[in-house]
């Protein structure tokens, strides 16, 4: 095989597939005018592909005994490429193959957006799907407080939390994330898909012989947590306490035992009857593992959730939350007493072995928290359950099928994948508008649904309007008008929310 003319030594890998061994600077001067004119070239290789720039290198024999080695010192006895063909090919079939849409956000204008999209480019768009709730992303002062933050401390964190990479605003945000919930300490995460995902497996990993009481609705990182457990699972049905207890009193009482469940349902909009599920629990002797993500910052008093809204925080023992969703930042987090925080930051493999969020991006959520907790954030949350009850009144007023929850969450149920992946993509190309569409697996067959979230910065003309292109294309398409009342949210506490009956 030819040596690199310009990073020197080659070597082979066991499949006879070239890699770079070693290195050495070399003169280009001593080499032809094609060599020279490619010495900005990287050369490599990978296992499955031979690049164009290394054609450059080789001649057709080389070629044609690289291609040759790759024939035969694979296996053929399993078609890999065959297989990933066929997994997306079934993706498509059952219209749940995504295609990303490119939503670029402007910050002076949300929730108005450009959006780049087979057939669509450049449009002004109005998005009604987003998690900013609030529209905090956008807020001067978290702006600012990035700003700042990247001015002082540089774009990235520079390693783990254990390794250079905790900052004195990781330290502050965590202590503020606790005495927000009432608890004694936090521990800061670079998702709440990650936090749920690393403490639930953790801490049914090391609680001996733990059992894990889950909700059948839970969330996919609850779930993963789970699996990675490797401990007993006992589903019971969703936001159903007797369920619950029947589970329980089936177990034996001296094993630890987790119980998991979400207060706000993320596309159901149902609120759990938390007080009961935390009771039952208790009686038995399981520790409560609240997920608060879709509730952060839209409830209670100074907004920290459910739980404060309830006045139940000191019967959960571990809150999960999220920092990007209503505080519109990015990060997750654990709250819970100081021994099992430290249990927590001592053991997840997913803090320890990451690098820490940014400073820059700690600084901005730790200016949303402050934000969320005053007198603003009660005036953003009063604006927007306001507009979620105006908009779910003027979709029912024409028959849209908006599935009434307790929460700030408007499902329009539609039922078919199809259908429902056509009316969005419809709403997008011909109206302007970006509602996503929710398959499976996200939702269960046949409640596929356009998840539609409203926010204090969009205006009732903007509502009008959203309702009469949904009326168009649901005509257009012949999507049933009638809303299912099976569907209709139920929870012990609806009345608390200030959401239309």
């Amino acid at each position: 095989f030819k040596r690199c003319p310009f990073l020197g030594h080659s070597s082979r890998t066991p499949f006879d597939i070239p890699y770079i061994k070693s290195a050495k600077i070399v003169d280009a001067s001593s080499f032809d005018n094609q060599a020279s004119s490619h010495m900005e070239e990287v050369y490599f290789s990978r296992e499955n592909e031979v690049s164009s720039r290394k054609r450059e290198f080789l001649d057709s024999s080389d070629l044609e005994s690289l291609e040759q080695g790759r024939k035969t010192n694979r296996d053929p006895s399993f078609r890999y490429d065959q297989f990933f063909r066929d997994q997306i090919t079934l993706k498509k079939k059952n219209h749940t193959y995504r295609i990303f849409k490119e939503i670029n956000r402007s910050a002076s204008t949300f929730p108005i957006a450009n959006c780049r999209f087979p057939g669509k480019t450049t449009d002004e768009i109005t998005v009604w799907c987003s998690n900013d709730y609030l529209g905090l992303s956008r807020h001067p002062k978290v702006i600012s407080a990035v700003i700042e933050g990247l001015k002082n401390h540089g774009t990235g964190a520079g390693g783990t939390r254990n390794i250079s990479g905790t900052n004195s605003f990781h330290r502050r945000l965590e202590v503020e994330l606790a005495q927000w919930h009432g608890k004694d300490a936090g521990v800061l995460f670079n998702s709440c898909y990650l936090a749920n995902e690393t403490a639930i497996a953790t801490l049914a990993q090391n609680l001996p012989n733990c059992e894990i009481f889950s909700d059948a609705a839970n969330h996919a990182s609850i779930i993963q947590g789970i699996r990675l457990s490797k401990r007993p699972k006992f589903i019971f049905r969703h936001n159903d306490p007797e369920h619950l207890e029947e589970l329980l009193s089936k177990s034996d009482r001296s094993k630890p035992k987790l119980v998991i469940f979400e207060s706000v349902h993320s596309m159901t909009g149902d609120i759990s009857p938390m007080k009961q599920l935390c009771d039952i629990a208790h009686k038995y002797g399981a520790l409560t593992f609240v997920d608060e993500v879709h509730a952060i910052g839209l409830y209670g008093d100074t907004g920290a959730g459910i739980g404060e809204m309830e006045g139940i925080i000191d019967d959960i023992d571990f809150i999960s939350g999220t920092l990007g969703k209503a505080a519109g930042n990015i990060g997750g987090y654990i709250v819970g007493n100081h021994e099992a925080i430290d249990t927590l930051r001592s053991y997840c493999p997913g803090f320890i072995f990451t690098t820490a969020l940014p400073p820059a991006t700690v600084a901005g959520c730790l200016a949303s928290v402050n934000i969320l907790k005053s007198d603003e954030g009660k005036q953003l949350r009063s604006k927007l359950h306001s507009n979620v009850a105006t908009l779910f009144n003027k979709l029912r007023a024409v028959d849209i099928p908006a599935v009434k929850t307790p929460s700030h969450i408007i499902p329009v149920h539609v039922g078919n994948a199809e259908e429902c992946l056509r009316a969005s993509n419809d709403l997008l190309l011909q109206h302007n508008i970006y509602v996503q569409s929710i398959n499976y697996p996200t939702v269960p067959v046949g409640q596929e649904q356009l998840r539609i979230t409203t926010t204090p910065l969009h205006t009732e003309e903007m509502m009008d309007y959203l309702v009469d292109s949904i009326k168009s294309v649901w005509k257009h398409h012949n999507i049933p008008f009638l809303w299912p009342s099976n569907l209709a949210g139920t929870s012990s506490i609806s009345a608390r929310i200030p959401v239309s009956v």
